[in-house]
């Protein structure tokens, strides 16, 4: 008669929770990678911005230097040094942010990471009485074969011994 393992269900209930945790940690760190190339292209459009700014200004500064701007050409600048400013704020503010949710991702991503940790702890638990139960069970069917055989020579040994 062959027992069945009384901790099956739950056995097989943590593994499939460590199976769920797998696809999260996995998820978590697909998040992780997309919000560092977030914050990579906020960065590097900042970069730009702040080159074209740059390069603006000097043909600015040239121009008004060799006496080529109006007291109009002036005013725009100011009002576009204004919005330069404004956009830059914002590409500032993007980059913040972007890096802000890639530590928050990287974050939840160790969070995952300790969850699959303790849900493989757990069914790891579980498969060692599992591995125990089954070689508690294998010794106890050695000994019945043992003890079945012993009768067996026992009764056979006791037929002779009646001729």
């Amino acid at each position: 008669m062959t027992r069945k393992y009384p901790l099956d269900p739950l056995r097989r209930v943590r593994e499939e929770n460590v199976d769920r945790k797998v696809r999260a940690f996995s998820d978590s760190l697909r998040h992780v990678e997309s919000a560092r190339d977030e914050a990579e292209r906020a960065e590097q459009r900042k970069r730009e911005l702040e080159s074209a700014l740059a390069a603006t200004a000097v043909r600015e500064e040239q121009r008004l230097t060799r006496g080529e701007l109006t007291a109009a050409d002036l005013a725009r600048g100011a009002a576009w040094n204004l919005g330069s400013a404004m956009m830059r704020a914002e590409k500032t503010r993007a980059a913040e942010q972007a890096r802000a949710q890639h530590a928050a991702a990287e974050a939840g991503a160790a969070d995952r990471q300790g969850d699959l940790a303790d849900a493989k702890a757990s069914a790891e638990v579980v498969a060692k009485h599992h591995e125990g139960w089954q070689r508690a069970r294998a010794d106890e069917s050695l000994a019945r074969d043992e003890e079945d055989a012993e009768q067996a020579h026992l009764a056979l040994f006791g037929r002779r011994g009646e001729r």
